[in-house]
């Protein structure tokens, strides 16, 4: 599982959903969630989960271009090619991040240790908890 920490910058909601802006160092992402947690407010510390499944790689892709408005790129560190699966690290603004593709797309895209690449994060599979300090 993939984590890091963000600050809550707005939230939106309307009668279906919720639109929670988070930033993560210097990006700013999209959450979107059927109803905010009734604990979260602007300001909050929030650390933000993401599945390695959930992560999407491509090369070249410019804002605006697809539809997930969530891209943070980064950096190829290491990965690991399996028959189907291959695991791949990259190192962004919010840290190592994992991700699992294919072993047909790694190898199609021509993936390799340090290539610049952008990952995309699905706004509804970020998923939040509360940040808790210790003392």
């Amino acid at each position: 599982m993939n984590a890091f920490f963000a600050k809550v910058e707005s939230i939106k909601s309307d009668e279906f959903f919720s639109c929670i802006t988070v930033q993560a160092k210097d990006k700013q992402l999209k959450l979107v969630k059927t109803k905010a947690p009734q604990w979260l407010s602007i300001g909050d510390e929030v650390e933000c989960h993401i599945q390695e499944a959930a992560i999407s790689i491509c090369k070249g892709a410019k804002e605006g271009s697809v539809s997930i408005e969530n891209h943070l790129n980064g950096e190829l560190r290491h990965f690991r090619k399996g028959v189907v699966l291959s695991e791949v690290s990259v190192d962004t603004s919010c840290g190592i991040m994992n991700s699992l593709i294919t072993t047909d797309a790694f190898e199609r895209m021509e993936l390799h240790d340090g290539c610049e690449v952008t990952l995309l994060l699905k706004a509804v599979d970020i998923k939040i908890v509360q940040h808790t300090q210790a003392s």
